[in-house]
């Protein structure tokens, strides 16, 4: 089976498998209009998935329900944090998801970790497929932070890629953010989770960031999308 995977901005991705998109943190701006173009397009008879980790802005937008014109149908599956009200779409269109919890929507099942900044991050299981989502739960260790803080999140990050590594991924989509020394961690977690498909994300659309984690390598055999611009896609086969 293939999976298609495409980069439209930042932490904003979609997926899509057979007759299933899952649009995930869609931002609103930054989107190039090329790009988003190609993501209405792909759109056409699919049933549309919507998984919104938190509310920062940087991974979320109300317009994100204009896709719903080009979809087949769509659901919203929505952390807590996000007002659903400015969507304009009705209540049994979303799930409200809540840290630490599993959803079925038809043949999709969802788990949620909650995340170390906000909102939830999602486990998916579509078909065989297994599909991780990190959202803003990653290692983050900010210098200018206490020594408490700075532990208690990087501890969150580390119990959740415990659980992960128990999970047998197939893809994975989480930080790399060079503001840190650390990257936001996806070196340690491509070590140590080990998923057979990684996604840099949180880039802010500077992907020379991914040549960078690219040139640094890791102990896994573990493939990575290395993307360019907006709309770049991958086909996948699992």
């Amino acid at each position: 089976m293939n999976v298609k995977i495409t980069y439209l901005y930042h932490s904003c991705f979609s997926l899509q498998v057979d007759k299933k998109v899952l649009l995930f943190d869609y931002p609103g701006g930054g989107v190039e209009k090329k790009a988003e173009d190609k993501f209405r397009k792909m759109l056409s008879e699919k049933d549309l998935y919507v998984f919104i980790s938190h509310a920062h802005g940087d991974h979320f937008s109300t317009d994100v329900a204009k896709f719903s014109s080009d979809a087949e149908s769509t659901h919203f599956i929505l952390s807590r944090d996000v007002p659903s009200h400015g969507l304009s779409v009705t209540l049994k269109d979303i799930t409200e998801a809540r840290p630490d919890s599993s959803y079925s929507l038809q043949d999709i099942g969802v788990r949620t970790f909650e995340s170390n900044d906000a909102g939830v991050a999602y486990l998916i299981k579509l078909n065989s497929l297994t599909v991780y989502f990190g959202g803003d739960l990653a290692k983050w260790n900010w210098p200018e932070w206490s020594e408490k803080k700075r532990k208690e999140h990087v501890k969150v990050f580390d119990e959740t890629t415990d659980i992960l590594k128990e999970k047998d991924i197939d893809i994975a989509f989480s930080n790399t953010d060079q503001r840190l020394k650390s990257w936001a961690g996806p070196v340690e977690f491509i070590e140590k989770v080990r998923p057979k498909y990684f996604v840099p994300m949180h880039t802010f659309g500077n992907v020379e960031w991914i040549d960078d984690l690219v040139r640094k390598g890791w102990d896994s055999k573990t493939e990575i999308f290395h993307y360019s611009e907006p709309g770049d896609e991958v086909v996948w086969n699992f």
